[in-house]
């Protein structure tokens, strides 16, 4: 694809967000909803991230990103008195720029969203080249109030220095260690290991990629208690999780306005 309709994509918004529900094993009830960017432009959004890091508008993707999906997530919040997280997938380099947390308070300020409603997954797809520096930036962003979550640890390279350097809110496992974990001794050893090591260290663990029930029951066996993937929730249009929220809360006057 070409930078002029990159650019286009970027400037006209020519994307939306789909919700996947992360939910909590003792209830089975959702805890929050990570945003999807979808386009019709590409049906892998990892390929336009990808060929937007090499032109001078990544940020600004991001950005633009971010507060789509805050504001699309807003539309729920205002509906329901459940106060549920949205998580934003957000790449180091970005995260780290300067004008990152200035720009993100803006947006949150445009919402009824709390900060501590935001986590942002740090995405593995990408190095982290100063671990120092970038410790700080994710202090500053904990200290506004935003939680902070390792993604797809055990796919990168990075993850575990991560996890110790960082010190998330949230890990969150990838879901290689999900797939046939009921029939796999050596995947259940290493997902206790980190669910002990959340567990000694107050960080809240989230296993990605369950498909079948048999792997679900194994998870909740072994100590896991927050879990997503496809058994339990698809990426739905915003939508579709907003008439599950609104059908589960009470109508607090703003809901007919939404759905008009």
């Amino acid at each position: 694809m070409s930078i002029a309709k990159i650019n286009d994509l970027i400037v006209n918004e020519k994307f939306e967000h789909h919700f996947q529900a992360i939910y909590d094993l003792h209830t089975l009830t959702p805890i929050g909803y990570e945003a999807l960017l979808r386009t019709d432009l590409f049906t892998n959004p990892e390929i336009l991230f990808e060929k937007a890091s090499h032109t001078n508008r990544f940020f600004e993707l991001e950005m633009r990103s971010i507060k789509k999906a805050l504001h699309s997530f807003d539309t729920i919040n205002r509906c329901t008195y459940n106060n549920k997280n949205i998580l934003i997938n957000v790449f180091p380099s970005n995260l780290a720029d300067p004008d990152f947390l200035g720009q993100l308070n803006k947006i949150l300020g445009e919402t009824t969203l709390a900060a501590n409603q935001v986590m942002i997954e740090i995405n593995e797809s990408e190095i982290i080249q100063n671990v120092d520096y970038f410790s700080t930036t994710v202090y500053e962003l904990q200290e506004e109030g935003y939680l902070i979550a390792i993604d797809d640890v055990g796919k990168g390279v990075s993850s575990l220095q991560a996890i110790v350097e960082l010190q998330p809110d949230f890990v969150k496992m990838d879901q290689y260690f999900a797939k046939h974990l009921a029939k796999s001794s050596r995947k259940q050893e290493m997902v206790k290991s980190i669910v002990t090591y959340c567990f000694n260290t107050d960080t809240k663990f989230v296993l990605e990629g369950i498909e079948i029930m048999e792997d679900l029951e194994m998870a909740k066996a072994i100590g896991v208690s927050t879990v997503q993937g496809f058994l339990l929730a698809r990426p739905e249009p915003l939508e579709v999780i907003r008439k599950y929220e609104i059908d589960d809360s009470e109508d607090n006057g703003f809901c007919s306005e939404v759905n008009k």
